[in-house]
């Protein structure tokens, strides 16, 4: 698209930059309040994984893999 070929679907009431959890959330309420709305993802849209009990569970993992890595090194608890 060039400029000064927009048409009316090119225009967004909200704009929301990542589709992470945030994002999505973002978007979510805002259509939900009848706003049009773009959503721009680099990647991945849903970045961490919001299906059943993914982010909980990396957001519980990671503390115990980070313990188990602390405790192979020598002098660190």
């Amino acid at each position: 698209m060039t400029m000064g070929d927009e048409d009316e679907s090119d225009v967004f009431d909200v704009i929301v930059m990542g589709g992470g959890p945030v994002g999505l959330t973002a978007a979510r309420r805002a259509a939900r309040g009848g706003l049009s709305v773009a959503l721009v993802e680099e990647r991945l849209t849903g970045g961490e994984c919001q299906y059943y009990a993914c982010v909980p569970s990396k957001a519980l993992l990671r503390p115990v893999e980070l313990a188990a890595e602390v405790s192979r090194m020598p002098g660190l608890e």
